[in-house]
């Protein structure tokens, strides 16, 4: 890359070209060793603005770390600029393994065809459900900019709402056609914005559901066929412009036991069996499907879905596509009541559905004795304000559960209010690490199995 002048460029390009000289002559690095070894470089490549901007960005991550500030702070921070620009320059595309059709279409994408639907003939049945989900104050829509406010998560939403905020793109996909022009713009905006060559796409072969705010005015009368063949032609009409991108196809089920169409199946399992009848007739009806129709995925919220009997609904339709040479990967250990279930899920995915890769295992990656001692703190926060602790905080759950033995009183009071004296504090705390204790042995000897597959 060509020097820049110190004097002349933004921070942002400068930046740029001080990334790409040190990470080309490292390896591997965290973000944060990358910084901090550029404000160790003490010769005049690296310019007290540069140093400032780094400085402060590196401010900026310990307070996202802690949920001081939003990401958009970073994100719209010079060294995000410049990262940005490092990642465009890149001379390789890059491998996009996990990415969800109705959550990556633009509000550009979606707002004409959206706009189309309000203008029809059925705009009343529209407008209904748009506020059903989002509220009075969702419409009237009057462009992208709206759309865009919509179906991005706001501060202090959870994963509950970000799964229902993915409507208004679900009721542009209703036909073939909107699968195809769907597949082609994320391909275009992904491989030109992003140097993005390589995308494994998540998406739904069905999303019949008997839950009100996620059913679809138009009805779910579209088929896996054209669901499938749709996100296959958008793909290959880019391909022929771009023969050195890639693309994998990865339906994904819904995990919720109300995920189904009750029209005409009686459980969510006869349902879940026809689908994948469906997808070893598509390979068979259209054999070229088969290099890229490669794997399947479960998603949606699996905080109530851990034991064994719900594993068990979904094993025998999973081992048929396994002999059918499907690959199972799996959203587990994402979102969970407490965090011995979201292992719990893992270990199950791991051992009934003997899943080949592991979507995001956050349940995994947490530090149990930090985990429940952080809980610890704030539960004894509030019980000395004699604040009871109740279902509207995230971690009642995992105050309920905790190994009380013979001190359920110490329970009864913290849900109450009532203060704790001295030794019901005690108490308290061995409750905690004991806990503590038997969840991190759990999550280590299911890390560990993880690790050897």
């Amino acid at each position: 890359m060509k020097t820049l002048s110190k004097n002349k460029t933004a921070p942002s390009h400068e930046l740029c070209r001080i990334f790409t000289y040190l990470i080309s002559e490292t390896n591997g690095l965290s973000l944060n060793d990358t910084l901090n070894l550029i404000l160790k470089n003490n010769s005049s490549e690296v310019s007290e603005s540069s140093r400032k901007e780094i400085q402060q960005f590196q401010k900026l991550m310990n307070q996202f770390i802690i949920n001081e500030i939003p990401i958009q702070k970073l994100l719209s921070h010079p060294v995000s600029e410049a990262l940005l620009k490092f990642l465009n320059n890149f001379p390789l595309k890059y491998k996009e393994e996990h990415i969800h059709l109705t959550g990556s279409l633009t509000s550009e994408f979606i707002y004409p065809r959206l706009k189309k639907l309000l203008d029809g003939p059925h705009k009343k049945l529209y407008m209904t459900k748009i506020k059903e989900v989002y509220g009075e104050q969702a419409l009237p829509l009057r462009g992208p900019e709206d759309v865009d406010r919509l179906i991005r998560l706001k501060e202090n939403e959870g994963f509950d709402r970000y799964l229902k905020i993915l409507y208004l793109p679900k009721l542009i996909l209703v036909d073939q056609k909107a699968h195809e022009e769907a597949s082609y713009h994320m391909a275009q905006e992904l491989f030109t914005t992003y140097n993005v060559g390589s995308i494994r796409l998540k998406f739904s072969l069905s999303r019949a559901t008997s839950s009100s705010d996620e059913q679809l005015p138009s009805g779910d009368n579209l088929s896996s066929e054209e669901v499938v063949l749709g996100l296959y032609n958008g793909f290959k009409k880019f391909q022929k412009t771009h023969p050195d991108f890639k693309f994998i196809l990865s339906p994904s089920f819904r995990k919720e036991s109300n995920f189904f169409n009750s029209k005409l199946f009686k459980t969510r399992q006869e349902h879940f069996h026809s689908q994948v009848n469906e997808l070893v007739e598509l390979i068979e009806k259209y054999p070229y499907l088969s290099e890229h129709l490669k794997d399947v995925d479960t998603v949606g919220d699996e905080k109530s879905l851990y034991r064994k009997e719900h594993f068990n609904e979904l094993k025998s339709g999973f081992r048929k596509l396994r002999y059918r040479g499907f690959q199972i990967r799996s959203h587990h250990g994402e979102t969970f009541l407490t965090l011995n279930r979201g292992i719990q899920a893992v270990d199950n995915a791991m051992n009934i559905w003997q899943i080949d890769s592991l979507e995001h295992g956050i349940s995994l990656g947490i530090n149990p004795n930090r985990y429940f001692h952080e809980i610890f703190l704030q539960a004894q926060a509030l019980n000395q304000k004699s604040m009871a602790i109740t279902e509207k905080h995230t971690f009642y759950q995992e105050i309920q559960d905790l190994h009380w033995g013979d001190s359920k009183k110490i329970l009864q009071k913290l849900n109450s209010g009532k203060k704790l004296n001295e030794q019901e504090q005690l108490l308290f705390l061995k409750a905690k690490f004991h806990t503590a204790t038997e969840v991190e042995h759990y999550q280590h000897d299911v890390l560990n199995r993880l690790i050897q597959k």
